[in-house]
């Protein structure tokens, strides 16, 4: 429930935030700001459905990876206080940020490719420029272009990200 509650804001701020991140440098800018870009975004597709392009893929990538990144903490938690007989806020500070590294690297292991496919339709072109039809059409053209390593390229920077953030938000 939280990844799917989530998703109804992060889907379009996301999409804003990689059209801005992808356009051109200098004379060739697409938008002057999130604003701008919200404003085009609608243009070509309507003031929902333009902002909110991946969002299905948003839902199943956030969905999941919410499911994984609660389920292995408590997981983890749970298992030191029964091994150390210990109520669960007697369990360290240090091994509670640990845990929550651990299951932030679960979160993005579980929903990497969903975040690709998302990132791909999310800056995809329009009209005569769009690649992309469909989240599905996303997966396939991912997987004949460029095989299972087409939905991990930029894991390792994802994943060295995922350790300290988790980390602290559980420890905090």
């Amino acid at each position: 429930m939280a990844g799917i509650t989530n998703t109804l804001l992060s889907s379009p701020i996301e999409h804003i935030r990689i059209r801005l991140q992808t356009q051109p440098h200098g004379a060739g800018r697409l938008y002057n700001g999130p604003i701008d870009c919200v404003k085009k975004l609608s243009a070509h597709e309507g003031l929902l459905k333009g902002p909110y392009r991946g969002t299905a893929v948003t839902f199943m990538r956030e969905a999941q990876a919410y499911g994984a990144w609660f389920t292995a903490f408590e997981y983890m938690m749970n298992a030191d206080a029964k091994r150390n007989n210990i109520k669960r806020d007697e369990i360290s500070t240090l091994k509670v940020a640990f845990y929550g590294g651990i299951a932030g690297e679960a979160l993005w292991i579980s929903s990497y490719p969903f975040d690709v496919v998302k990132s791909k339709m999310q800056s995809d072109g329009f009209g005569a420029d769009q690649k992309y039809k469909s989240m599905r059409d996303c997966f396939a053209k991912t997987w004949r272009a460029e095989g299972m390593v087409g939905f991990w390229r930029g894991v390792a920077p994802t994943l060295l990200r995922a350790m300290p953030v988790s980390a602290g938000t559980f420890a905090t």
